[in-house]
């Protein structure tokens, strides 16, 4: 089982509902093997820049101080590897300055699984909630 965070806009939740954004929490394999596919699928343009400026800075820093291609693929794969611990809290970022805000977490095996889970709980949520009101 995974951890998703939930965002959705602010609003009624049945529009709300519809335009839910799950965010898986943990490691990210897409964004550190394939950190510019990742961030173009994700519109994260700041993170394929960011990732641009380090491809750049690694191989200048293995032309300048002639590093053995091992030692050169192991400084690469040191800033592929924090991008991929750092996804999750860069697109709940993008997220949230697109006007996203966290509503909740859920469980799932996917992200389908999370969501269905998620939208379940709903109406027992509100139910909680109208009998503390």
């Amino acid at each position: 089982m995974f951890l998703y965070s939930v965002y959705q806009p602010a609003g009624s939740r049945e529009t709300a509902g519809e335009r839910a954004v799950f965010v898986r929490q943990g490691f990210d394999r897409t964004a550190f093997l394939l950190t510019p596919v990742w961030a173009l699928r994700h519109r994260l343009w700041r993170m394929l820049g960011l990732w641009l400026l380090w491809t750049a800075l690694a191989g200048v820093l293995a032309l300048t101080l002639h590093l053995d291609a091992a030692v050169a693929a192991l400084v690469y794969t040191l800033g592929a590897l924090a991008f991929g611990l750092e996804a999750d809290r860069v697109r709940e970022q993008a997220l949230s300055r697109k006007g996203l805000l966290l509503q909740g977490l859920s469980l799932g095996e996917n992200a389908r699984d999370a969501e269905r889970i998620y939208f379940d709980r709903i109406p027992q949520m509100i139910n909680e909630q109208e009998k503390r009101s």
